[in-house]
């Protein structure tokens, strides 16, 4: 049965790990890989003012910058030259000729000297043209030409390609065909090939990832058995199994398939453990692959209550004061979390929280460090590659849920 917590308190020992500068006094090493992502834009005041030096380095291997455009020529650029080359940190002169976040990137690594920042090609605004550069040999490698000056130019360590989507389901008006499958597989051969050889000039290794879904109808247009070869890791994006489109309230990212999912024939899809199992009986070595963890929840209304507190429950739209969708970050939940409105419950079975108001019908399903310490103990018992968080400025400012991830990697 569900479990009915209030949790004050809860994972008191994960909160008082240091966090950012503290954290560097005592880093301990993780035998696994902790990535997390940071956007372009969060240095704006709209999506938080968390600039290049507030990451906490310390408590990650693996950093990716998202995102780098790709031009109608089909090469890569920066899509906000302003955040990328030029904003003016505290300290910075408008006469240098390299300023924003690009300058600041490089100088984590005073912080954590094996630190590993890859820049991430794609995400969803930016895969418009991939069809068009992956579909001939010379737009591979023009392409592949292009991110690796890129790359070497900005002093990044490898680069992940995130194309939303082959063949179908990404942003309307985005080039697609039905040969993009095969094409992927050829773009990412000319990379891989184009990054040996800059390893071998450079003398130094490069690192080639790519995000890659964790929802059977998209993953089923890449060719997985062919690309995982060509890869150092994958970045499993094992969350959002619902959404502002679901017409039943249940988890993003429940860890294992629930018994009372009603949905027989789908709830094993619709969880980590199922999109792990799935990639691992294509062929993908379990240390190649990154489990990814939201650091947002999902909001419905108009929710019904049952005896599962509006689990499995119809949905009846997205409520106002949330994000577009129905989004909320993890530092929008404070209030939420503070409420005596909102009662907190833990799924036994999925192993993941869940929120919900019964006066207003209000259920929402969300990541907590309780959840991360869960699937960190997966990703150990199942010998895979680690963690990624899915965005460093969705977390809390005292970065609680990066505190999680490391702490359930790291610390015995």
């Amino acid at each position: 049965m569900i479990q009915r917590r209030w949790l004050w308190g809860m994972m008191a020992a994960l909160l008082c790990l240091p966090t950012g500068q503290a954290a560097a006094q005592t880093p301990t090493p993780s035998p696994y890989r902790v990535v997390a992502y940071y956007h372009y834009y969060d240095i704006y005041p709209e999506n938080g003012t968390r600039l290049v030096w507030d990451i906490p380095v310390e408590t990650i291997t693996h950093l990716h910058y998202a995102n780098i455009g790709i031009s109608e020529a089909g090469q890569c650029i920066s899509v906000d030259e302003y955040a990328d080359t030029e904003y003016l940190y505290p300290g910075d002169r408008p006469v240098e000729r390299l300023r924003g976040n690009f300058k600041q990137l490089p100088t984590l690594r005073q912080r954590n000297p094996n630190l590993q920042i890859i820049m991430v090609v794609g995400g969803w605004d930016n895969s418009h043209t991939f069809s068009t550069v992956a579909a001939s040999a010379e737009g591979r490698e023009r392409f592949a030409e292009s991110c690796i000056a890129f790359m070497q130019e900005y002093g990044f360590d490898g680069i992940e390609i995130d194309w939303r989507y082959p063949v179908e389901g990404g942003r309307a008006g985005n080039a697609v065909s039905d040969a993009d499958s095969a094409n992927l597989t050829l773009l990412i051969e000319t990379l891989r090939g184009a990054l040996d050889a800059a390893s071998i000039d450079d003398d130094r290794r490069y690192l080639l990832t790519m995000q890659l879904p964790g929802v059977q109808a998209q993953y089923r247009h890449f060719e997985i058995e062919n690309l995982h070869p060509l890869l150092d890791y994958l970045n499993l994006v094992s969350f959002g199994f619902e959404g502002s489109w679901s017409t039943m309230a249940a988890h993003i990212a429940p860890l294992y398939a629930s018994t009372r999912d009603p949905r027989e024939t789908e709830r094993e899809a619709h969880s980590v453990d199922g999109a792990v199992r799935a990639y691992l009986n294509r062929g993908v070595p379990a240390q190649k692959i990154v489990v990814g963890v939201p650091f947002y929840g999902q909001a419905w209304q108009n929710v019904s209550p049952n005896d599962l507190f509006g689990l499995y429950q119809e949905t009846g739209g997205i409520p106002n004061g949330t994000r577009a969708g129905g989004t909320l970050y993890y530092r929008d939940l404070a209030p939420f979390l503070a409420s005596s409105d909102y009662v907190r419950y833990f799924d036994d079975l999925a192993l993941v929280p869940w929120m919900y108001n019964a006066r207003r019908g209000i259920a929402i399903s969300y990541e907590n460090p309780e959840s991360i310490r869960n699937k960190a103990a997966y990703v150990r018992s199942m010998g895979l590659g680690g963690l990624m968080g899915w965005a460093l400025s969705y977390d809390s400012q005292d970065h609680r849920l990066l505190n999680a991830m490391y702490a359930g990697l790291t610390l015995p």
